[in-house]
């Protein structure tokens, strides 16, 4: 197993913003991907794992560690139930239950990403989210080097967070998700107006997704927008006139800029309202995971 030196990552992300990977693989098979994080801690390795690279922020000064891709993309349906690799793009899953008739998964119409990164960051919208379809996840866990399976409640599912996020050595390899049978025409129709809304709404250029969670009762991006902070630049990044909890990259944006409007945005919403926002974005730096060499 050989891994790559030297990749660019921002060419792996939405935002098209981060530096380069001292070492990079992608991982096609569940096999590889466990052999990969087997060698990163055989050789104390930090590693990230990156799905499909919606909701990242990656340092212009790049990972000094092993990026893992992960492209493992099987997906089976079977009595209601979809089996899906954690690569498997969350277009191609909505899809799929779609054509079988499934209800459950409208919501996630043109979001970004992969079902593993969906079910890392119980990702959600149109008041739907992956708790709410998720049955089972199975996982390796780099710390007692092992394949586990957690049932929902092992996942520890909450707003924009899971089991997953807090402990890091648990990697999401498959995924079993619970659907309904539905009327395939009103699965249609819903997945049309979800799509509808998203094109005239959500701002076009790269960009993470939503930076920041919204608080209890309001939405961060009323917050932003009655901040007056709706297109502030700082270099190649702007807050989103279209959707302002969107920074977008114009024009060659560095995680730098982007940082900046983060904490403009945390400043001037905790100072004109008494409110702390919380980043849902996650910000890539030069080490995260490690494991000491034995």
């Amino acid at each position: 197993m050989k891994f790559q030196r030297n990749v660019l990552l921002k060419n792996y992300t939405t935002f098209k913003i981060g530096g380069r990977a001292k070492y990079f693989f992608v991982a096609k098979t569940k096999s590889s991907l466990v052999k990969a994080l087997q060698k990163a801690k055989r050789l104390g390795l930090p590693f990230f794992i990156l799905a499909g690279g919606s909701n990242l922020l990656i340092s212009d000064k790049g990972y000094q560690g092993l990026v893992i891709q992960i492209k493992n993309q099987t997906l089976k349906v079977k009595n209601n139930k979809i089996y899906a690799e954690a690569g498997v793009v969350l277009g191609q899953l909505v899809n799929s239950a779609f054509k079988n008739s499934l209800t459950g998964l409208e919501w996630a119409t043109g979001i970004p990403g992969t079902v593993g990164g969906a079910v890392f960051g119980n990702a959600g919208a149109f008041n739907g989210a992956m708790k709410d379809v998720v049955r089972e996840v199975e996982v390796f866990d780099v710390e007692k080097n092992k394949i586990r399976k957690l049932k929902k409640k092992d996942c520890k599912f909450g707003y924009r967070s899971s089991v997953f996020k807090k402990n890091p050595h648990l990697i999401i390899l498959v995924c079993q998700l619970q659907l309904k049978a539905s009327n395939k025409q009103e699965i249609k129709e819903k997945m049309q107006e979800y799509l509808d809304y998203r094109d005239e709404r959500y701002p076009r250029k790269p960009s993470a997704g939503s930076i920041f969670k919204n608080p209890r009762n309001i939405s961060a991006r009323e917050l932003i927008n009655k901040s007056g902070l709706k297109g502030k630049r700082i270099g190649g990044a702007e807050i989103s006139k279209l959707h302002p909890n969107f920074i977008v990259n114009l024009n060659g944006a560095k995680s730098q800029d982007v940082l900046k409007l983060i904490d403009l945005i945390k400043r001037t919403v905790d100072k004109k309202f008494g409110i702390k926002l919380k980043k849902e974005i996650i910000f890539c730096k030069k080490l995260l995971t490690t494991f000491p060499k034995k």
